[in-house]
């Protein structure tokens, strides 16, 4: 049965590092806080640089924290699963993963979605070629729950449909998987984590905090009983300054051109932000956004174009409709573009 490799022993860490080393943050609350490091596996995420906020930095330290409490720590059982949502492209997978890097651990990660089922988690009988026949194929849950100190990753868990997300209760209380189909029982290996993320709290909505499910089509309500089973955290976009820096070092763009494409992003999220809740309270939803990864994008492609001999202002335009700006609808569009060029100012 199964397809997993030999497990590289991931049970103790491997060094104890100080956190503010490790996460690379300026930050004096961890001055002296200490995170463990667990050996590399293949399944050990491999990220950058990457800019950790003190409040999500702090929620993760403390989920990572609790996972690795001891039975009976407190009277009352700990939440240790967290559930991360927040507006597309705003970096939710990435802190996670970038999280699992600079801590060693493996990560599984699942993409779902409403066809989602329970045997996509937990795994199937497989044909695997003629000589091998029907094999057993561990789903991403068994294979996280057999390595120790590791993070199951849910991405988009609020598009599965409630009877899937129930169907994970017991792995989410920490309770052995019994896998009828073989036999096997499997117990979670110590250590092991659990992080899902969606664009909604949950409810339909983002509390206030912009995204609707009226953007967001086919996300699902969470059943309450599922949702009462995670710590929470809301993420969103970098501010204008740490988005300049980011520009800078991850596509060598300058400072001036940086500083414009941010701005433009600023503006446009906050009307995303602003009109995305629970749109049909108020009106019309805003339908477009420009995410973290389409300035990264848009800062590269201008690099591209200008180097090929477009000149600049034509490729700040072609570099943005090629990027993202051509899927907005039409009035969207001439709105964005209209308000980069109040950025840049008619001679630029």
């Amino acid at each position: 049965m199964g397809n997993t490799k030999e497990l590289i022993d991931t049970s103790a860490p491997i060094a104890i590092k100080n956190a503010k080393e490790v996460f690379e943050t300026t930050s004096p609350f961890f001055d002296k806080m200490q995170t463990k490091i667990f050996p590399a596996t293949q399944h050990t995420p491999s990220v950058g640089r990457f800019k950790f906020k003190e409040s999500s930095l702090t929620r993760l330290i403390l989920w990572a924290a609790a996972a690795n409490l001891p039975a009976g720590t407190f009277g009352a059982e700990m939440k240790r699963n967290m559930y991360t949502y927040g507006p597309s492209g705003c970096g939710k997978t990435r802190l996670v993963e970038a999280f699992a890097a600079r801590t060693g651990r493996s990560l599984f990660r699942e993409q779902c979605s409403k066809e989602t089922t329970l045997s996509d988690l937990f795994g199937s009988w497989k044909l695997c070629g003629k000589d091998e026949g029907m094999k057993w194929v561990y789903g991403k849950v068994c294979q996280w729950a057999m390595q120790p100190n590791s993070i199951l990753l849910l991405d988009e868990w609020d598009l599965v449909t409630a009877d899937v997300a129930m169907g994970l209760n017991g792995v989410l209380d920490g309770a052995p998987i019994h896998l009828d189909q073989t036999g096997e029982i499997i117990k979670i290996a110590p250590g092991c984590m659990i992080m899902a993320t969606g664009n909604t709290n949950g409810r339909g909505s983002a509390g206030g905090q912009g995204g609707s499910a009226a953007v967001y089509k086919g996300t699902q309500k969470m059943n309450f009983a599922n949702q009462d089973r995670f710590n929470v955290m809301f993420e969103t976009y970098l501010s204008e300054q740490e988005e300049i820096d980011l520009l800078i070092s991850e596509t060598k763009a300058n400072p001036l051109a940086a500083k414009a494409m941010a701005s433009l992003a600023a503006k446009i999220r906050a009307n995303f932000i602003g009109l995305n809740e629970d749109a049909g309270a108020g009106g019309m939803a805003f339908q477009f956004t420009i995410t973290t990864r389409n300035v990264l994008n848009w800062s590269m492609n201008f690099n591209l174009l200008t180097q090929m001999g477009k000149k600049v202002e034509e490729a700040y335009i072609e570099a943005l409709r090629m990027t993202v700006l051509d899927f907005a609808p039409k009035d969207e569009a001439a709105a964005i573009l209209s308000t980069w060029s109040t950025i840049v100012g008619p001679d630029k």
